[in-house]
């Protein structure tokens, strides 16, 4: 089973990423954020394998793939909706939601209704102590996945999930995904961490 992939991005846009590893293999993997093509990434693996079907879903950090997993243990709640909740919700969001019964929280996410909502918290209402006491002290080092370009030595962090909902915004006012790209990333290292104010900054560069 694969559990961890780190490599060259050959492509990306958002939904997919296939990254060549060291070995010479291409992996096509579900990965909801947007990466630098000829980057370099890693990110932890959930490897699902039914007899019709095998796939790969990327993850960010360690416990994003266990939450995962565990919205994955509700009935009725497979890969294609579990992962929406990790990449539209955020783990520490969910399990405030499922602490504190917010079901609006777990409707942000597409696919996710009342029904599924009310049921994912009441089936995992019993397991989410077990599971913060387990793995949100052991991820604190994966709280950002290191971005290596291969025109600069230097090594950037960028934050995936705001650079995601920047692209995404700017991308229903019409914008292309690639002219946006870089000068959201740029915002990001300046230091900007606000969506808002990125977006209103990178409008002014159009």
């Amino acid at each position: 089973m694969i559990g961890y992939i780190q490599g060259k991005v050959l492509d990306a846009d958002g939904k997919k990423a296939i990254v060549l590893t060291n070995s010479g293999i291409g992996y096509e993997i579900n990965f909801g954020y947007f990466l630098d093509i000829d980057s370099t990434t890693a990110c932890f693996i959930h490897h699902h394998i039914s007899e019709n079907d095998e796939s790969l879903w990327g993850f960010q950090k360690l416990e994003d793939k266990k939450m995962f997993e565990l919205l994955k243990t509700v009935n009725k709640v497979g890969s294609s909706k579990a992962y929406p909740l990790i990449t539209n919700v955020g783990t520490s969001r969910i399990i405030q939601a499922i602490s504190f019964d917010q079901v609006s929280v777990l409707t942000e996410a597409p696919g996710i209704g009342k029904k599924m909502a009310e049921q994912i918290i009441l089936s995992l209402k019993d397991k989410i102590d077990k599971f913060q006491t387990t793995y949100l002290k052991t991820s604190e080092v994966e709280d950002n996945i290191e971005v290596y370009s291969p025109n600069d030595k230097q090594t950037s962090t960028i934050d995936h999930e705001v650079l995601n909902d920047v692209v995404l915004a700017l991308d229903s006012l019409g914008y292309k995904d690639k002219d946006v790209i870089g000068l959201v990333k740029n915002q990001l290292m300046k230091g900007f961490t606000s969506s808002e104010d990125i977006i209103k900054n990178v409008l002014k560069e159009l």
